[in-house]
């Protein structure tokens, strides 16, 4: 039975705008999922490493027919598609698509983690969600996805620059 998942996207390398817009949609043409809902386009600053060029980020929903480990090897090929390389946690990449939820399921794995960690301290993956889900409860934390983004104590800009076609 098809869920609703939730993908957050980030590029900071090349044509950030091009390179969600392919992976978004890549991702749409795949048969096992059904693009939804694609959040506007957010530029923002550098989430823990802070000497690197400024991110393009965004949120979409999907219904999607895979199991959480088999959305997370089609996000990885996409990923790779895009020219992906190699880099260790929070710097530059050409794309980044992150599983954030999972409908409510709570997956804490060696692979995979959802919801997302850490997403509900970062303004980057907050701004994009309040767009699409301000009213989801994120099945751990118990709150809003809005409550979290009024409570959130990021202090990073967050800069709406593009919205996609709805």
């Amino acid at each position: 039975m098809p869920g609703l998942v939730v993908l957050g996207f980030g590029s900071n390398i090349g044509n950030r705008f091009r390179n969600i817009n392919f992976a978004l949609k890549t991702l749409a043409l795949n048969k096992s999922l059904n693009l939804l809902k694609v959040s506007d386009i957010y530029e923002t600053e550098p989430w823990g490493f802070k000497k690197q060029r400024s991110f393009f980020n965004c949120a979409a929903v999907f219904r999607c027919r895979l199991q959480p480990l088999e959305l997370l090897r089609l996000a990885k090929s996409v990923e790779k598609k895009a020219g992906r390389t190699s880099s260790p946690a929070w710097q530059a990449r050409k794309l980044d698509i992150d599983i954030l939820f999972y409908g409510g399921c709570v997956i804490h794995n060696k692979l995979l983690k959802i919801p997302h960690q850490y997403l509900e301290c970062r303004n980057f993956v907050l701004k994009p969600l309040v767009d699409i889900i301000p009213g989801f409860i994120h099945p751990v934390l118990k709150k809003s996805i809005l409550d979290l983004y009024n409570s959130s104590r990021d202090i990073c800009k967050v800069k709406r620059i593009s919205s996609f076609d709805k």
